[in-house]
């Protein structure tokens, strides 16, 4: 009898423990779940604009009617982009610091902000063409 009592004691602990670790497993999954979509990388975006702005500001640049001001084809640029990420949910803003032009050479330099209200990064840019 006494051996039936200390067996069905084990087994009740190892019950409690197993309880115990499938509890706190769960728990977690759920988690970690809740929080995946809070956890995000905003190089895909940043990846995008470096590799887009540039392109967009010469071609602009280019088409566009003699004696127009680079800020103003920078302006019309930046508007662009601002509108197409905040559509996103993004916030994106432009600042133009210098535009020169030289012997049919195009000189920027400009800062942007990119923000997705988690995470907010600032790049000071240069770009020559």
């Amino acid at each position: 009898m006494r051996d039936q009592a200390q067996l069905l004691l084990v087994s009740g602990l190892l019950m409690s423990i197993t309880l115990i670790a499938v509890t706190s497993t769960i728990t977690h999954s759920v988690n970690l779940g809740s929080h995946q979509g809070e956890r995000h990388d905003i190089t895909p975006v940043i990846t995008s604009l470096e590799n887009s702005f540039s392109l967009a500001l010469e071609y602009e640049v280019l088409n566009t009617e003699a004696g127009t001001e680079l800020s103003v084809s920078f302006e019309i640029v930046t508007e662009e982009f601002e509108s197409i990420l905040a559509s996103r949910g993004y916030s994106l803003v432009y600042k133009l610091t210098s535009a020169t032009e030289s012997s049919g050479t195009h000189t920027f330099v400009y800062s942007y902000e990119l923000n997705d209200n988690t995470i907010s990064v600032n790049f000071d840019k240069s770009l020559t063409f």
